[in-house]
């Protein structure tokens, strides 16, 4: 079975569903489980599933986590390389398995999915490009004057001229002033960065206190876009949720239940480590409704596939693992493409932003 057979089970239409249901009790107790354990119990907890060792399961694990398929090397190549405008990557992919579970149908892990170059240009198109234009919505426009750097001349390329981390850190030029300012102090550049920035959403944009989508003249990421169909054909990406994680900073438990159509999600992962938890069932349930949950270590590069019943689970974001980001992402924006001598000068003044960070897209359809 390929993903794209997965995902052609779903049925069409639009869906409904309350978005302002509250989750069951048994999945806000696995939350706080997970969120409050130390460090030493979470790396010797067998209940949390690390697919990249899979082939390390015992035969109990195996039949729990299935193989359920592999996207060939060659397909990750091609959407990997088109998603850099061409540019060959520097090592051969081999074929990349994907694991499903057997009590959440449709709950899809692929481990490693995107190659560590990838990764890079991943993170620097969304904390440069994206990041930068002011009409993606991000958290800080709600109570800040946000002031952007210049437009770029080339907003769709990899090169990264118009930049957040090409200022200083706290600039008083570059000062974010609170609309009011009564009630919220004002920010510099490294505050906003390291410690108020949560959210930002590309193409479709996401209203979180309505939980619902109205349609936005910016498009989506058409790089991006490449990339996930690339991956996913069964996907058309028309909005991006990303969610930037500190070290303590976690999401609570939630469903995405506000899209308008049923199609299957690809959620992508780079920086630090994280634990990712689902449930299905009801508190007090039987049988087939009994509470069940289930907890994964979601790593630099793995992609959560979400389909079918998985498509509308209850899931969140417990907490990042702090020090684990890959050695090839822990010091950026030093690496960043296609960087000048001044921009590269720049980026050194904020050497290992990422080694602190976890960034999740999720990259959806939201429109039949």
């Amino acid at each position: 079975m390929d993903l794209s057979t997965a995902a052609a089970v779903e049925k069409k239409g639009s869906v409904h569903h309350d978005t302002h249901a509250q989750p069951p009790e048994f999945i806000q107790r696995q939350h706080w489980k997970y969120q409050s354990m130390r460090r030493a119990d979470l790396e010797n907890d067998t209940n949390v599933q690390d697919l990249s060792n899979w082939e390390t399961f015992t035969k109990e694990k195996r039949n729990i986590w299935r193989l359920a398929g592999a996207i060939p090397g060659e397909q990750v190549q091609a959407a990997c390389e088109a998603y850099a405008g061409g540019k060959p990557l520097d090592t051969t992919v081999e074929d990349v398995p994907f694991f499903e579970h057997r009590d959440f149908p449709g709950l899809q892990v692929v481990p490693a999915l995107l190659p560590p170059e990838t990764q890079v240009l991943f993170t620097s198109c969304l904390m440069h490009r994206d990041l930068a234009d002011p009409g993606h919505k991000m958290n800080l426009q709600a109570d800040y004057d946000v002031p952007y750097p210049p437009k770029s001349s080339s907003p769709t390329s990899h090169r990264f001229e118009s930049s957040f981390f090409l200022r200083e850190r706290a600039a008083e030029e570059d000062i974010l002033a609170p609309k009011i300012p009564d009630k919220h102090k004002q920010l510099n550049t490294e505050q906003a960065l390291y410690t108020k920035l949560r959210w930002l959403t590309l193409g479709e944009q996401y209203d979180w206190p309505t939980r619902s989508y109205a349609k936005h003249a910016t498009p989506f990421p058409a790089d991006l876009s490449t990339l996930v169909t690339g991956l996913f054909p069964h996907i058309r990406p028309e909005s991006g949720v990303v969610l930037m994680y500190g070290a303590k900073d976690f999401m609570p438990v939630h469903r995405d239940v506000s899209e308008q159509c049923q199609r299957a999600l690809a959620s992508f992962s780079v920086g630090c480590d994280g634990i990712f938890i689902m449930a299905r069932g009801e508190d007090g349930g039987e049988g087939d409704n009994a509470p069940r949950t289930v907890a994964i270590r979601v790593r630099s590069g793995d992609v959560v596939h979400l389909t079918g019943q998985a498509r509308w689970a209850w899931h969140a974001m417990a907490r990042t693992i702090p020090s684990t980001c890959p050695s090839y992402l822990s010091d950026w924006p030093v690496g960043t493409p296609n960087a000048t001598p001044e921009e590269k000068k720049m980026y050194k003044k904020w050497k290992g932003y990422m080694g602190t960070k976890r960034i999740n897209v999720s990259c959806r359809q939201v429109w039949d």
